[in-house]
């Protein structure tokens, strides 16, 4: 469903993912809209495409699957965007002044001769430029949104892309579509594979058997893993992008040499790792090394004594799994108690040396 209308006022906005509520003034009526709206205003005019959903305690909202802005379609609404902080130096008044001067011309003089805006009382022409840079800027910043989103980058995806990137954002991704992998966690490979081969990037550009090999090893971190072996990656991203072995080993050499990747030999396996994955576990490895290599500080003497103490005292009878669990981490500087959540965890009983 489309609807179209004007930003009337923001109740709550995170600053990070540009997740919004507001009031939303349309044609007849005003109503609660909910979703990813980063970069938007008090006043700001736009189209929204989404559904009404009623919540069980503010009850019927509509809720945005995207959204694109537009530039208000009457002199009044010009007025109302101008002067509702978008542009710094531009107030009501002086926003009244613009629209009442140029009145359809309006956004091309701001976007193409800004030195008419001098002749506005109140408007220097130093601060006329200033006006002009900062209203392109935003606009740059629309074409940026727009862009993402025919691709079918998510909206606070898009805020994750500019932050990074800043204006120079559509010319760095035309480049190199792939970029937006490391930028965007969840992004789907294949769509951006397929705005890179719309963009014209040849089949077996490095970036891409690259940015594939990042992307196959990071499905693997999402499920749990912190490495993947050699023989399987390459299959996948033989599957992934259709291109040959030779190429895909290129690539990993080259991220190897770049050390985005660590590639580590074990019983005869060749397990690859991106590079922050492998030194978060080769640092948590040495860290439970050098605690099981030290003095053990906190072995308390005359345990069992202690335990019966505490089964009298607490008229509590633990079992012998219990007591041996209680011996083990008073001998031992490391314990591994592993289960799942609300499975209550189970004990197996391993002596460190």
């Amino acid at each position: 469903m489309e609807i179209k209308g004007q930003i009337e006022d923001i109740i709550f906005q995170n600053e990070v993912n540009g997740y919004t509520i507001a009031t939303f003034k349309m044609e007849k009526d005003i109503i609660t809209i909910v979703g990813y709206l980063p970069f938007i205003n008090s006043k700001d005019t736009l189209k929204l495409i989404g559904k009404y959903v009623t919540h069980p305690e503010y009850g019927e909202q509509f809720k945005i699957d995207t959204f694109e802005k537009i530039m208000p379609e009457t002199l009044d609404g010009l007025v109302d965007y101008l002067s509702g902080g978008t542009i710094k130096g531009i107030g009501a008044t002086t926003a009244k002044r613009i629209v009442e001067t140029f009145k359809d011309e309006t956004i091309s003089i701001l976007k193409f001769e800004p030195q008419k805006l001098a002749s506005i009382k109140g408007i220097s022409e130093k601060k006329a430029i200033e006006i002009s840079e900062e209203f392109n800027e935003k606009w740059e910043l629309w074409q940026i949104v727009g862009f993402l989103q025919k691709f079918g980058i998510s909206i606070q995806n898009c805020k994750k892309v500019y932050d990074k990137l800043g204006k120079d954002a559509i010319s760095e991704i035309e480049n190199n579509p792939y970029i937006l992998l490391d930028i965007s966690y969840g992004v789907d490979f294949k769509k951006i594979d397929k705005m890179a081969m719309d963009l014209g990037i040849s089949f077996d550009n490095q970036k891409r058997i690259e940015s594939a090999i990042k992307y196959g090893i990071s499905i693997a971190n999402s499920n749990g893993h912190t490495c993947v072996l050699k023989q399987n990656l390459i299959t996948f991203i033989e599957n992934l992008t259709g291109t040959n072995k030779d190429n895909i080993e290129n690539g990993l050499i080259n991220l190897k040499v770049r050390q985005e990747i660590v590639i580590e030999l074990r019983d005869d396996l060749e397990w690859v790792y991106l590079y922050p994955f492998y030194k978060a576990e080769q640092n948590i490895a040495e860290k439970i090394k050098l605690i099981i290599e030290s003095k053990n500080i906190k072995r308390v003497k005359d345990l069992n004594k202690k335990i019966e103490k505490q089964e009298r005292e607490f008229k509590i009878k633990l079992s012998d799994k219990q007591k041996q669990a209680i011996e083990d981490v008073n001998e031992n500087n490391i314990c591994i108690i592993t289960g799942g959540p609300g499975t209550r965890k189970n004990y197996n009983h391993k002596k460190h040396n």
